[in-house]
């Protein structure tokens, strides 16, 4: 028993030592490279009889909706960009009548216009940004963010009288999709790309 013990101690201690000497010579830094994009911007309003709390008897949702499009219209937002989905309205459960109408632009300037055409029975459903990154543009942005932490290994490296050797591991977690929700006036259009990477510590 007392062998077994210590043949069991001898080879955690030797496996700690192990570690060790892998841990001194590694190091493990992360890399960034800021892009920017241009998202798709989406915002959802509820076209509801709901929403409507005078003259309720006497209005029908095909007023309120074609109330709403002209309202649009005048504004510059044609009808023809415009999409509606009554199946995602009636998930809310809404006792009255109604629909979901959908927006989709590349530009700021016409989801702000679109966002400040108010009119009777409607009210904002949800509002966000959405941006792919095609693998191309993955690619690139990775090997910038590689050489940025490859720069940063150097540079810590030098500073303990060591030299960097080749990567062993590398981590690329970032999603080729982006969502994002414009509640709280997150339009910024860059991004950064993030790796972690580690290199031999010669």
């Amino acid at each position: 028993m007392k062998k077994l013990f210590l043949s069991i101690a001898f080879t955690f201690i030797s496996l700690l030592t192990l570690q060790a000497q892998t841990d001194t010579n590694s190091i493990t830094v992360n890399g960034t490279y800021q892009y920017s994009m241009s998202p798709e911007y989406i915002s959802k309003m509820i076209v509801s009889l709901n929403n409507v709390y005078y003259d309720a008897q006497t209005i029908s949702i095909s007023e309120v909706k074609s109330g709403y499009y002209d309202k649009l219209e005048k504004a510059g937002i044609s009808s023809s960009t415009l999409k509606e989905d009554l199946f995602a309205y009636n998930l809310l459960g809404y006792e009255k009548e109604g629909t979901i109408v959908e927006f989709r632009t590349k530009s700021i300037d016409e989801m702000k216009k679109f966002l400040s055409v108010k009119s009777l029975g409607v009210s904002r459903s949800e509002s966000s940004l959405e941006f792919e990154l095609d693998p191309e543009q993955a690619a690139t942005y990775a090997e910038k963010a590689f050489e940025s932490a490859k720069k940063k290994a150097n540079a810590i490296a030098t500073k303990v009288g060591r030299k960097i050797g080749k990567a062993i591991m590398i981590s690329d977690t970032n999603y080729s999709k982006i969502q994002e929700s414009l509640y709280y006036g997150n339009i910024k259009n860059n991004r950064e790309y993030y790796i972690s990477v580690t290199f031999e510590l010669l």
